[in-house]
């Protein structure tokens, strides 16, 4: 509750707009305020709970830790490693947070995710992301652009290519 109202503060001074037509403060204004009102009903539920239940399950360090860690990760990451291998780890670590995440379900999701939303931000909203990032490339000096580029391809010929 103190983060949106914080935000909400500094967010007045904004132009708001209308919902038609949006300002610069619209947005955050909005969001402030469905922080602070998500704050209050969870504060209501915690003081509805009975005093014997408050504290009894301990808290789940691993998957705080992977939650909180995937998205600095992708905040440091984006431009240097590209949105898909990123997405694909974000999503992984976010899978693997929840005791009941298997493999071969988290693998499918992380790629399913990577997948669309490439697609989405980078070929449909034309943001300007990198596929993959510098830090995959020959020039950067990666191990596994090392590897891939040593690999022996076979070659490519064909009509278009005789021209």
């Amino acid at each position: 509750m103190t983060v949106g109202t914080g935000f909400l503060t500094v967010g007045s001074d904004l132009d708001m707009g209308s919902s038609f037509r949006m300002g610069p403060g619209y947005f955050p204004n909005v969001l402030s305020v469905v922080m602070i009102a998500l704050g209050l009903a969870i504060s209501g539920l915690a003081l509805r709970c009975p005093k014997g239940e408050s504290g009894s399950t301990p808290l789940p360090w691993r998957g705080l830790l992977l939650i909180i860690g995937a998205a600095v990760f992708f905040g440091f990451a984006v431009r240097g490693l590209g949105l898909a291998p990123v997405l694909l780890g974000v999503v992984l670590a976010s899978a693997w947070a929840s005791r009941y995440a298997a493999v071969r379900t988290s693998v499918s999701l992380a790629a399913g995710v990577a997948a669309f939303c490439t697609f989405l931000f980078i070929q449909m909203l034309g943001l300007p992301l990198p596929l993959t990032g510098p830090w995959l490339s020959l020039e950067h000096g990666s191990p596994l652009a090392s590897v891939l580029a040593s690999a022996e391809l076979p070659a490519v010929s064909g009509p278009a290519l005789s021209k």
